[in-house]
């Protein structure tokens, strides 16, 4: 078990998995995958770096705690409805940053010396790091600003929880992150309510004019549902428009 967890195949995933809401830019995928991303941590600096029992398990209820914190704000706003038109160039110029970034990562990482971390694990929490500063840099709203911070809290709680396996040090860097989490998510609703308030003309075509109110959470998890189950009906269809097209 923990030769597989200190495999490199098991740190590609891992890394992959963090930019992969980069290239998508969309919350539905980010979350999932931040959480993804935490439990693959906590497995491995339990298993491969000994850090004791429950504290893996800590990091990522706090990981889990903090992404509901933010999906309660996300379905109160307007962020909960996610537009992709017109996406494609976009996704295309992040490809090309993160591809950048990960060979500057890869020639960087030789000089950089983390203690107690293996290289496939120095490269790959430096890789945390640079995909939270590239999310951080490219945002312009508050919502992936706390998903990169999240991100970047993530490598820093893992190694210092190797280097200083103590539990003070650990409830400390847990206890910041869900002050991070209600920082963020009080800025989630106060840009809302900022945006909310200015009158949207009447020239607009995308919105109906007049003042807009926050959506309670009740019918934000009503639109996200309708918006996973839709976009799930077109992929099916897709798929059986392709194979009748292909018989």
């Amino acid at each position: 078990m923990v030769a597989f967890w200190a495999s490199v195949p098991v740190h590609v995933i891992l890394g992959v998995v963090a930019g992969i809401p980069v290239i998508l830019w969309d919350w539905r995928i980010a979350l999932p995958g931040l959480l993804f991303v935490q439990l693959g941590t906590s497995v491995l600096i339990g298993a491969v770096y000994g850090l004791p029992a429950p504290w893996p398990a800590v990091h990522l209820g706090v990981q889990f705690l903090a992404c509901l914190i933010l999906l309660l704000s996300i379905l109160q706003t307007s962020n909960v409805q996610v537009r992709n038109s017109g996406e494609f160039s976009s996704r295309l110029f992040r490809l090309l940053i993160l591809g950048i970034a990960a060979l500057m990562v890869w020639t960087a990482t030789e000089g950089v010396e983390l203690p107690r971390l293996e290289d496939a694990t120095k490269v790959l929490f430096i890789w945390f790091a640079a995909v939270a500063l590239i999310t951080l840099g490219m945002t312009e709203t508050a919502l992936f600003g706390s998903i990169g911070i999240l991100l970047w809290l993530l490598p820093v709680q893992a190694f210092l929880s190797v280097l200083f396996p103590l539990p003070a040090v650990i409830v400390l860097l847990g206890i910041l992150q869900i002050l991070v989490a209600l920082a963020c998510s009080y800025l989630l609703l106060a840009e809302d309510d900022a945006l909310m308030l200015i009158e949207v003309p009447s020239t607009d075509p995308d919105v109906a004019p007049g003042l807009h109110r926050r959506h309670s959470i009740g019918s934000g998890a009503r639109v996200l549902v309708y918006s996973v189950g839709y976009w799930f009906y077109t992929l099916v269809n897709r798929r059986r428009n392709t194979e009748s097209g292909n018989g």
